[in-house]
């Protein structure tokens, strides 16, 4: 436990050093806590990297190094559906991203007197050893790591790895004002279980307003098993497209 208790000493130090709030600190070492805890981990080198390097994540790079002044910075956040689609289009304009926040949101960088090209590439990786794995055996080809979330990670490279001159920016695009890409396939996804959740509440509503009435007990015990076993084969699907590269149509 000492351990632990150092790490995350070590980690809320260099949040507050990058400016984190120290509010918002606190409830970040309590989820990361909440979270190895629950995960069955003791380690959490293992789970979440050197101090410094996931500080340096969680607040989008800050913690390793300023950016320039003059650079511009941007926030966004999408689904597995069509996350690659938008990382390559936007790192085609010079968007860099420096890891993804405790949100699940991309932190990006772009410097307007020296924006590259970026190409980017998902990989499945739920723990530390699968990522370390994947980043000794696609380093050859230029590829280093820039974020991961629950099942995969991401990798990033200058498109001069593969485009050459064609990589350059003869001019810069106008960061973009939105910040919530969401696919036709999530968006579907999100209604079915919404739905679900409908279907639940109703029961129970009508439970109670009928009390006791046995006719009653049926719906409500249908309701209550249903909901999380949707959730559950939704979860299922979910990683099996995860596994499988879905993107959206």
């Amino acid at each position: 436990m000492s351990e632990q208790s150092d790490y995350f000493g070590a980690l809320a130090g260099r949040l507050r050093a990058a400016g984190m709030p120290r509010s918002e600190v606190t409830a970040t070492v309590a989820e990361l806590t909440g979270y190895l805890a629950e995960s069955g981990s003791t380690d959490p080198y293992e789970e979440f990297g050197a101090p410094e390097d996931f500080a340096a994540r969680l607040t989008g790079g800050r913690a390793a190094q300023e950016p320039a002044a003059e650079a511009e910075t941007w926030k966004w956040a999408t689904d597995i559906y069509t996350d690659r689609k938008h990382l390559n289009h936007y790192g085609d304009q010079g968007w860099e991203v420096e890891g993804l926040d405790r949100l699940g949101r991309f932190v990006c960088r772009r410097d307007p007197a020296a924006a590259m090209r970026w190409e980017y590439r998902r990989e499945n990786a739920g723990n530390a050893a699968e990522r370390e794995a994947v980043t000794a055996r696609l380093a050859p080809d230029g590829w280093e790591p820039c974020g991961h979330w629950l099942l995969y990670m991401y990798l990033k490279r200058p498109k001069a790895a593969s485009a050459g001159p064609a990589a350059g920016l003869d001019e810069l695009v106008a960061p973009p004002a939105r910040k919530l890409l969401l696919s036709t396939t999530y968006r579907g996804k999100l209604k079915q279980m919404l739905a679900a959740a409908v279907v639940s509440g109703t029961a129970s509503a009508a439970a109670v307003h009928y009390g006791g009435d046995l006719v009653m007990y049926p719906a409500l015990i249908g309701a209550a098993v249903a909901t999380p076993v949707a959730c559950a084969l939704g979860w299922r699907r979910v990683k099996r497209e995860i596994a499988q590269g879905v993107e959206d149509a």
